[in-house]
C-alpha cells in the first residue's frame, strides 16, 4: 500500500457531534511526489470499496478514529470526506481536539490516503487517472512524529511566544489527561527565554521542542 499526504483546511467541524468535513486528496495539484490527482481518479474505487474504507490515525490499522459518513469523489476540488469521530475513545477525542485547535489558529490539518496501484496518463505520467484500491484515509498527528509541522503553515508561528500561545491554548482544550500531561511538559520545556545561549548551540525553541521529542523539523521554520 502507498500513501499520499495533503494539507487542507477543514471545511467544517461540528464540535458537539464530533463530525469533521475535510479533503483527503486534492485534484489538479502537484504533490511532494510530483503526482497530480485528476478528477474521477477515485470514483471507481470509492464506488466499489465504499463499505471497507476506514478512518485511521497515522495509517495505523489498529487505531481507528471513527467512520466515514460520506466520501465524495465527484467533488470538483478533491476527495471530500465527512467523518464521524468516535468520541468515546480517548485517541479519537484527542485527534478531534487537535483538529479543533488547528482550525482555531487558521492552520491546516494534514490528511493522507492509503491506496493501491494507479493508472496514469500515457501522455503525462504525473497525472493519476485512477487510483487502485482505496483502503483508508488517515488524520495525521499534530503532536507526534511531525509535531506542529502542519505543512507550511507552521510558518505562521515563527516565534517562541507564538508556539507558547498555541500550546497554552491547547492546554485549555478538553484533551485527555495523558495528552494534557504531555502538553504541560512541553510548556515547561519552553521556559527558556528567546535569545539565551544554550549548550547545544541550537535556537532555544528548537532545542526545547527537540528535548520534548517533538518537531525535529520545526527549527527549519523559525
Amino acid at each position: 500500500m502507498e500513501f499520499k499526504n495533503v494539507a487542507t483546511e477543514v471545511k467544517d467541524l461540528d464540535e458537539k457531534k464530533g463530525v469533521v468535513e475535510a479533503y483527503a486528496n486534492v485534484y489538479h495539484n502537484a504533490d511532494s511526489d510530483n503526482d497530480i490527482s485528476m478528477p474521477g481518479s477515485f470514483t471507481k474505487t470509492v464506488t466499489e470499496n465504499r463499505k471497507r474504507i476506514r478512518v485511521l490515525k497515522d495509517h495505523n490499522q489498529t487505531i481507528t478514529l471513527g467512520v466515514p459518513l460520506e466520501i465524495d469523489p465527484r467533488d470538483s476540488y478533491g476527495l471530500r470526506t465527512i467523518t464521524q469521530f468516535n468520541l468515546q475513545k480517548e485517541v479519537s477525542r484527542d485527534m478531534f481536539t487537535d483538529i479543533q485547535l488547528l482550525k482555531q489558529h487558521d492552520l491546516n490539518a494534514e490528511l493522507s490516503i492509503g491506496y493501491g496501484a494507479t493508472i496514469r496518463d500515457k501522455q503525462d505520467s504525473r497525472r493519476i487517472l485512477e487510483y487502485g484500491w482505496l483502503g483508508e484515509y488517515s488524520f495525521l498527528s499534530a503532536w507526534a512524529a511531525n509535531e506542529l509541522a502542519i505543512v507550511g503553515d507552521i510558518k505562521n508561528i515563527k516565534s517562541h511566544y507564538g508556539v507558547m500561545e498555541l500550546l497554552t491554548k491547547a492546554y485549555n482544550l478538553p484533551y485527555s489527561d495523558s495528552r494534557l500531561i504531555q502538553i504541560e511538559n512541553i510548556l515547561k520545556s519552553l521556559s527558556t527565554e528567546p535569545g539565551k545561549d544554550t549548550t547545544s548551540g541550537e535556537e532555544p525553541i528548537a532545542q526545547a521542542l527537540k528535548e520534548a521529542n517533538i518537531l525535529l523539523e520545526l527549527k527549519s521554520f523559525i
